[in-house]
């Protein structure tokens, strides 16, 4: 189990919200409201709004210069008093939350507070019993590696004599670099496993698959030969074509900074969430310094869908809300944040195009519960049947 942060970072993470997020959210709607006040008054009202604006300006500083001050003294003392000891499951997910969903220069206020990339052996297997058959799990947005517990498929894995590895990492990057580093991580995995690495399965929940494309990716740019070995990917409710929530919430940003001064703090705001969720708007999983510059741009942020990797077998697992596939309710939400032909990677204008051989398997759970339906684990199970290894 990972060390517990140290209630100092917290005590950052949190200085940094109020001071940047929140109270420079208010300090901006502040100033945009009074100067449209004042220039209904005109050039008379002129002296007025510079003594004003003087006023306001240096109370918003004084605001914030105490946020920080009291923030520096409280995480002093809380260094002081603190002692380290393991991350409860708890703490583990209010950490992912934190890095998941804020943007990189609010958690990089608070450091340590982001995580590396790593995995974690199921079920504590020696190394000297390690299978020649690995399957990794790849955990969805502000989740950990501890999401796996409530589901049967680790224990299915173990059940087909593979290993079960699960990984952990900060969901808030984008993409791209979640994808490079899960490559070196599968890529130094199978270097120095005990034993030859026969075959690897993936199973990958949400954002999770986007990751995992984007290791492939990275992969063959790089000449790594894990994905030679990697006989399936079973996407569970992965955005292949983006989440509508976040199609969304770029909308609404995207209205408030240009509908009025008002609005527009409001907009910057909202822009604050982390890189990794807006990658999910049309499912990003290419590292295209041109979507850096766009990717808040209503128009912007997309990229030519990649292909399936060419070798492998895809196994799209589809959630609903409700039985019926034409159902108003699948159709328009799928699983809740995840539509079906996203889900599916075959939209009416844009499609991932087919290489390797692509499976798609409709459940009737929402986003959060596919992941435990029982019919994944069947299909898991009879992935791993193909080929038991011991």
């Amino acid at each position: 189990m990972p060390e517990r942060l140290r209630p100092a970072t917290w005590i950052q993470l949190g200085v940094a919200v109020a001071d940047r997020a929140l109270a420079g959210t208010a300090q901006a709607m502040h100033r945009a409201i009074t100067d449209a006040n004042f220039r209904w008054v005109g050039l008379p009202g002129r002296p007025v709004k510079v003594i004003h604006d003087a006023v306001v300006d240096r109370t918003w500083d004084v605001v914030r210069a105490t946020l920080r001050g009291v923030g520096a003294v409280a995480t002093e003392i809380a260094d002081d008093v603190a002692t380290a000891r393991d991350e409860s499951p708890g703490a583990a997910k209010a950490r992912a939350v934190a890095i998941g969903s804020l943007d990189a220069g609010l958690v990089a206020a608070a450091p340590g507070m982001d995580r590396d990339m790593v995995y974690v052996v199921e079920r504590g297997d020696r190394v000297a019993e390690a299978s020649g058959c690995l399957v990794v799990f790849v955990h969805g947005l502000v989740d950990t590696e501890g999401a796996w517990a409530a589901t049967p498929l680790p224990t299915v894995a173990v059940a087909a004599g593979a290993t079960a590895l699960l990984v952990r990492y900060g969901t808030g990057r984008s993409v791209a670099r979640n994808g490079a580093d899960l490559d070196d991580l599968l890529d130094d995995l199978v270097a120095g496993w005990p034993v030859p690495v026969t075959r690897m399965v993936v199973v990958a929940h949400s954002m999770g698959g986007l990751v995992t494309r984007a290791a492939v990716l990275a992969a063959a740019d790089r000449g790594h030969g894990w994905p030679a070995v990697t006989t399936d990917v079973v996407h569970l409710a992965t955005p292949n074509l983006g989440s509508w929530l976040e199609k969304v919430a770029n909308v609404t940003s995207w209205t408030l900074r240009r509908a009025s001064p008002r609005t527009a703090p409001l907009g910057l705001f909202l822009d604050q969430r982390s890189r990794g969720i807006k990658d999910l708007r049309f499912g990003s999983v290419s590292a295209d310094p041109a979507l850096d510059a766009t990717i808040d741009d209503l128009f912007g942020g997309r990229s030519e869908p990649a292909p399936w990797p060419e070798g492998t077998d895809h196994h799209l697992v589809v959630g609903r809300l409700r039985p019926g596939s034409g159902h108003l309710l699948n159709v328009v939400l799928g699983d809740g944040l995840v539509r079906p032909r996203s889900a599916a990677g075959m939209g009416r204008w844009w499609q991932i195009p087919a290489a390797g051989r692509v499976e798609v398997v409709e459940v009737v759970a929402d986003h959060n519960r596919l992941a435990g339906h029982p019919d994944v684990a069947a299909l898991v199970s009879s992935v791993l049947a193909r080929d038991r290894v011991a």
